[in-house]
């Protein structure tokens, strides 16, 4: 039996797999020492750009969060045909929004990472938790194409 937000499953997955997948490359990247644990302490301009970095995450969370009603609104003009292609379009766009956590995770790996490693793993973690609490799921998808 087929529920209402099967057609828009596949789209939710795609965004959820990169929002999974390039932290926990990001992640092995690190483990494996590929990029080297940067050792500036924790002060200073240092601890000034991860507050820029911070912010960062936070624009672009807020982003993410003013996202669906516009969606919602777009996917329901749209012929039905179109409305998967578009929620896909949607939630990638969406996962390309909140890579900038593993970015910045990465950047601060880079910086502090001997000192402080737990601040640059909360921003890779940072990725998929905002994708699963920001981006509407499938069957809510599903109801606003309904109109």
């Amino acid at each position: 039996m087929s529920g209402p937000g099967d057609a828009f499953r596949p789209a939710y997955m795609t965004g959820l797999a990169l929002c999974l997948g390039l932290p926990t490359l990001a992640a092995l990247l690190l483990l494996t020492g590929a990029i080297p644990a940067g050792n500036q302490p924790l002060e200073g301009l240092v601890q000034q750009v991860g507050y820029q970095f911070t912010g960062l995450v936070f624009l672009a969370a807020a982003i993410v969060f003013g996202r669906p009603a516009r969606a919602f609104q777009r996917v329901a003009e749209l012929s039905v045909e179109e409305r998967p292609a578009a929620v896909r379009r949607e939630c990638l766009l969406v996962a390309a929004f909140l890579q900038v956590g593993v970015l910045c995770g990465l950047a601060y790996w880079a910086m502090v990472g001997l000192h402080v490693p737990r601040h640059a793993w909360g921003f890779l973690l940072t990725t998929p938790m905002l994708y699963v609490a920001l981006v509407p799921r499938p069957a809510r998808w599903a109801k606003a194409s309904e109109g």
